[in-house]
């Protein structure tokens, strides 16, 4: 009987620890979350954050006009897709008209990933083609270093500040509305 009621003592000591410990990791995670703020567009992490600078990048566009971080301007919509991602796919319809609200130079569409010549990158680029300027990186390329880049499709909207460039708006809302005919 004396061995019983030890390893009830036990098991109920084990259980209070157990329980101590899970509090004290939840209260961990609240303080982190709270810490990187709420989960809106500034906590987003597949690129940089709201009110991030930009950094330099020099590349060309797939029709071969060169593009510079210093061409972006005000308001310019800048989206990152990459021909292996499932949900870029899915996307692709409502970014191309979206971006086809767009002022011709307000927004830039940047391919990551895919070689030249296959047929996803390819088709991706084509749809893109009329109504954004493209850039393709077949990797990591300048543009999507430059904006810290980590997932896909991500797009944001940017302000210059002087010399510099800066993450205004990240997520879907940053997109015109596609023009729509009317009934």
């Amino acid at each position: 009987m004396p061995y019983l009621i030890a390893a009830v003592v036990l098991v109920g000591a084990l259980c209070l620890f157990d329980l101590l410990l899970t509090v004290g990791l939840v209260r961990r995670l609240r303080a982190q979350r709270v810490s990187r703020g709420s989960a809106d567009e500034s906590s987003f992490e597949g690129m940089l954050p709201v009110g991030g600078v930009v950094g330099g990048f020099e590349t060309r566009t797939v029709d071969g006009r060169p593009l510079l971080n210093r061409d972006l301007g005000s308001g310019t919509v800048v989206v990152f897709l990459s021909p292996g991602c499932p949900p870029c796919h899915e996307q692709l319809p409502y970014v191309t008209a979206a971006l086809t609200a767009a002022p011709p130079d307000g927004a830039v569409a940047v391919v990551v990933g895919g070689v030249d010549g296959d047929p996803e990158t390819e088709q991706m680029v084509k749809e893109l083609g009329p109504v954004t300027r493209v850039v393709h990186e077949s990797g990591t390329g300048p543009v999507s270093e430059a904006f810290g880049v980590r997932a896909f499709p991500v797009m944001c909207r940017v302000r210059a500040i002087g010399d510099e460039l800066v993450v205004e708006a990240v997520g879907e809302q940053v997109l015109p509305a596609p023009v729509t005919a009317a009934p």
